[in-house]
């Protein structure tokens, strides 16, 4: 029976990977002839006018769903609803009372320990779709059966190699983003670079790393690598300038980009000579290092949980440089809640810029060789894999 109708029980177009998410499940669920049904919807919501005019039924039927909950203390949808599982598979407060039919969960976690009661309750639902193979190999060794694998998508439409004028023609530019925290690894960005500066001056780092959630911002203070967190800003920005300087990084070899629309990125991944990812963690396959490779960027990507699933190869020619050195960090700090966690080497980072600093065919070689790799990565293509696992229970 061909799939009609399906339910996002998360917010929709926040600034997050969650959001972006939504928005382009939202999209494609409808244009592939399958009706989204929303439940929230970000205040920040941005969408261009014409994507906005497919949703607008959805939006309107959004209102309708959310007065029919309010109506009830449990409220039972017709369709297939989607859940947004949390860390160790637990299960959101705003869905707590929704009902699908039937439920299904999807998860990007970063822990690897599932409590018991979680894993039995999450093994009741016909269907879990995992964001990344680790994702899915971490509920298999809790003994979970009822996993698929779907991994998320980017809009190829805006994501593409596409020749540019170079802004700053005699700089190396070094394109680092992803919310500023512990397990995005920006401590070892920041120490990486300050030693790869000091040896070539032209280089220029670009950072975007705002995070609209301080309480994540604080896990730096686990790193052994920084002599502070960044300041917050009366508007809930960070004061990332006065960090970097703070941290020996001179004032004219960075700039900050702050929050950007996400239509906007790929004008700045264009200009970047390669992306440095030494994150310690992905629960999904990270989203923004998947952007920089779809425009062609080289990048230099930790060999760890969700980036295992974007370090392949294409016609023999690697789609990055992988760090290969990693320190197991439960083993490192006895912390259980890090388990498959890695620690990337500062000394291999900074070997790794040295040979994309020295070698440009090579750059140009493996930049090519990721966009080739993320042509099958459109969204269009993910949310029919999605929708695919979603009729098939």
């Amino acid at each position: 029976m061909a799939l009609k109708s399906l339910a996002i029980g998360w917010e929709v177009g926040v600034e997050s990977g969650w959001g972006t998410y939504g928005l382009n499940l939202a999209l494609q669920a409808q244009l592939q002839g399958v009706r989204p049904d929303l439940f929230l919807v970000s205040p920040r919501f941005v969408c261009d006018p014409l994507r906005t005019r497919v949703l607008t039924p959805a939006l309107g039927r959004m209102v309708i769903n959310q007065r029919l909950m309010a109506m009830q203390d449990d409220y039972y949808h017709s369709a297939p609803v989607l859940h947004a599982l949390g860390d160790r598979l637990s299960f959101p407060a705003f869905t707590a009372h929704l009902h699908g039919a039937p439920d299904i969960g999807v998860v990007f976690f970063e822990s690897a320990l599932i409590p018991p009661e979680n894993v039995q309750a999450a093994s009741q639902l016909p269907l879990i779709v995992a964001g990344s193979t680790w994702n899915k190999e971490v509920m298999e060794r809790h003994g979970m059966t009822n996993v698929g694998l779907c991994l998320q998508g980017i809009d190829r439409s805006l994501f593409h190699p596409f020749p540019v004028e170079r802004l700053f023609p005699d700089r190396f530019v070094i394109f680092s983003g992803g919310k500023l925290e512990y397990r995005k690894g920006q401590d070892l960005v920041l120490a990486a670079f300050r030693i790869f500066q000091q040896r070539h001056p032209d280089a220029l780092l670009v950072t975007a790393w705002a995070n609209l959630w301080p309480e994540s911002v604080k896990t730096l203070q686990n790193s052994p690598h920084l002599k502070g967190i960044p300041n917050v800003r009366p508007d809930r920005s960070l004061a990332i300038d006065d960090w970097l300087m703070f941290h020996d990084i001179p004032a004219n070899a960075f700039v900050d980009l702050g929050a950007m629309p996400n239509q906007q990125v790929p004008h700045v991944l264009r200009q970047a000579d390669v992306a440095l990812f030494p994150n310690r963690c992905e629960g999904g396959t990270n989203l923004v290092a998947m952007e920089a490779m779809a425009c062609g960027v080289p990048v230099i990507l930790s060999r760890n949980t969700g980036h295992l699933d974007l370090i392949a190869e294409v016609d023999g020619t690697p789609t990055c440089w992988p760090l290969d050195w990693q320190l197991p960090l439960a083993e490192l700090t006895g912390c259980q809640d890090l388990t498959d966690w890695g620690e990337s080497g500062l000394d291999e980072i900074v070997a790794t810029l040295e040979k994309a600093y020295a070698d440009h065919d090579e750059r140009r070689r493996r930049g090519a060789a990721a966009a080739r790799f993320m042509e099958r990565w459109d969204w269009s293509v993910r949310v029919r894999e999605l929708l695919g696992l979603v009729e098939a229970v």
